[in-house]
């Protein structure tokens, strides 16, 4: 018995379905729930990172540090991007075993674009992506490529790609002196790594070219200068979720 992608399994070469319609919104709802308190914790890594402070684990008072349930306390106020944190974390873990199932590949996947979330919210706060983030990331994902047969290119081309990626936005960093930072170089290997090879050079392009698309639809509106600063991280995250999701 093989198990598939798509949540099939191989049986005597018949390829037969693994759950049925009721199971078909069980694992998605279950992978949800797991995603839920994921997004807690993204949303505290966000906010201790800044401040290289430790995260709390649960509020005073003996409540979870969950926004969807402290906007049902009375008085309180829960930040917006709290709350959007933790429906998108969940949201995309759902998503993650509507593609792939109850499998390893759709834990994988709702783990690194937990990544993503979290690179996103801390670029477009602080303007900054963190090598604490990133450097285990990336060695989660070198080590785990072996074990992901479904990588373009397998292991090697996932390696090969993420390299890749790291030394052409590594030359991006000199060439444009700070518009593009140490961290978009890191968050390219990582989507490399984590999608291979050819699916990394489309993530990429992908966000290059919402990057750009972004930029020029400032410029022309005037809410930006050729001098303004622009997170690239956001949109590079972006492109690495679509390829891992479609």
């Amino acid at each position: 018995m093989i198990l598939s992608q798509r949540a099939t399994w191989v049986n005597g070469g018949k390829v037969e379905p693994l759950y049925g319609a009721q199971s078909l919104m069980v694992w998605p709802l279950l992978f949800a729930l797991i995603g839920w308190p994921i997004g807690m914790l993204v949303n505290g890594l966000a906010n201790a990172l800044p401040r290289r402070r430790v995260i709390p684990l649960w509020e005073e008072g003996g409540f979870p540090p969950s926004a969807w349930i402290r906007a049902l306390r009375p008085g309180a106020s829960p930040r917006q991007r709290d709350l959007v944190v933790e429906l998108v974390v969940s949201a995309l873990w759902g998503l993650a075993a509507l593609r792939y199932g109850p499998s390893s590949h759709a834990v994988q996947v709702g783990l690194y674009l937990t990544v993503l979330v979290l690179v996103t919210v801390t670029d477009l706060e602080s303007r900054r992506i963190y090598d604490a983030v990133m450097l285990p990331a990336i060695a989660l994902a070198i080590v785990l490529a072996p074990l992901s047969p479904w990588l373009g290119g397998g292991a090697l081309g996932a390696w090969i790609t993420g390299l890749g990626a790291f030394l052409f936005f590594l030359g991006m960093v000199l060439l444009t002196r700070g518009g593009i930072g140490g961290g978009d170089a890191t968050l390219a290997a990582f989507i490399g790594l984590i999608t291979g090879f050819p699916q990394g050079l489309q993530a990429l392009t992908y966000g290059i070219l919402m990057a750009g698309g972004a930029s020029l639809l400032l410029l022309l509106t005037r809410r930006a200068t050729l001098k303004t600063a622009i997170p690239y991280g956001p949109f590079l995250a972006l492109g690495g979720a679509i390829v891992l999701l479609r």
